[in-house]
């Protein structure tokens, strides 16, 4: 069978052989990926859109795709994962938290739920009474009448749903605001503020804080640092320079691996000027215009696989084996979602 978004090449089969199938452990665990439908979305309501990448790379895709693409990237490895619905503003999100819980009940795989931050606890508690639901992805677009700009991580992930959230002690994976990301003030206080009033929710900062150039995690690591409670996935990091920081600022044990599929399904690999990143990619998406010769572009790889090679040389070079590398990549999320999953039973 073959997956509606990329055809695995020899280019892959190398890079997977070469720099990756040694390296990985039998089992991995996927900490963030989006899965949807394309009947979750009201394309009668205008949406939000950011008009650059991640878009046109990808649409709507369901668990059994996601199960293949694992399949097909991962031959020999039992890959499970978290996850959710992708955060576009006319998500129906009720539809799609319902149709990822039926999904994935039964499994080792779990999910989180989109939240309306207009919803109440009440309605919330609902969304994660679900089966196999463990938590909530908060987005801010998804708050009603967002427009872009920056705004407060508790304008989209109100007090009211942290609250409910400390008290079932479930699963928060947050992406931080604002276009500072991690080097905006306002940004650290907010997360810290949630570690001190809601101290029983698993709390994951995702994609490294939004570090995909060194300067946010230069300027963001050392200040979460201290707390052991902060968790991290490194999903969309390519740079070496954000994965060694992290390494050395939080350790293995709070950071885990991510893919953010279908987003790198893309071919290609990233170059980074200052505080921005270029996708170099092959993909004839609108937004790409920095272009490389046809006979580079042949050598691109899948991003994703970019993306672990540089996550995997890292750890190797500062010196960690086998046993941060089974951390990273499936013990630390299996164990956490295995431990909100047992709490689960009393909600």
């Amino acid at each position: 069978m073959e997956h509606p978004y990329f055809e695995y090449t020899d280019v892959d089969r190398r890079f997977w052989e070469e720099r990756l199938a040694g390296r990985l452990p039998r089992n991995i665990f996927d900490a963030h990926r989006h899965v949807q439908l394309p009947e979750h979305l009201d394309e009668s309501v205008e949406r939000y859109t950011r008009g650059s990448f991640p878009e046109g790379i990808a649409g709507p895709e369901s668990v059994e795709q996601a199960r293949l693409g694992y399949e097909i990237m991962f031959p020999g490895h039992d890959v499970q994962f978290l996850g959710f619905g992708s955060p576009a503003s006319n998500v129906d999100c009720s539809a799609n938290n319902a149709w990822v819980s039926e999904e994935l009940a039964g499994t080792a795989s779990a999910g989180l739920a989109l939240n309306r931050p207009e919803w109440s606890a009440e309605r919330l508690l609902e969304e994660l009474r679900r089966p196999a639901i463990i938590g909530i992805k908060p987005y801010e677009r998804l708050k009603r009448g967002f427009e872009g700009g920056d705004i407060s991580i508790f304008d989209f992930c109100p007090h009211e749903h942290l609250e409910l959230l400390d008290d079932l002690g479930g699963w928060l994976t947050l992406h931080p605001p604002r276009s500072e990301r991690l080097a905006d003030p306002a940004n650290i206080d907010e997360i810290l503020e949630i570690r001190r009033r809601y101290p029983n929710i698993v709390l994951v900062i995702a994609h490294l804080g939004r570090s995909y150039a060194g300067r946010y995690a230069r300027e963001g690591f050392p200040q979460l640092a201290d707390d052991p409670g902060i968790l991290f996935d490194n999903s969309a990091v390519l740079n070496p320079a954000v994965h060694a920081l992290a390494l050395d600022r939080f350790g293995p044990e709070r950071i885990m691996w991510a893919s953010d599929q279908p987003v790198f399904y893309m071919r290609g690999r990233r170059r980074w000027e200052g505080d921005r990143y270029i996708n170099l990619t092959s993909g004839d998406y609108a937004w790409n215009v920095d272009r490389e010769p046809p006979e580079v572009e042949a050598t691109y790889t899948l991003s994703l696989y970019e993306a672990i090679a540089a996550s995997l040389d890292t750890i190797m070079g500062l010196g960690y084996g086998e046993a941060e590398i089974r951390a990273i990549f499936h013990d630390t999320a299996r164990r956490l979602v295995d431990e909100v999953m047992r709490r689960k039973e009393t909600w």
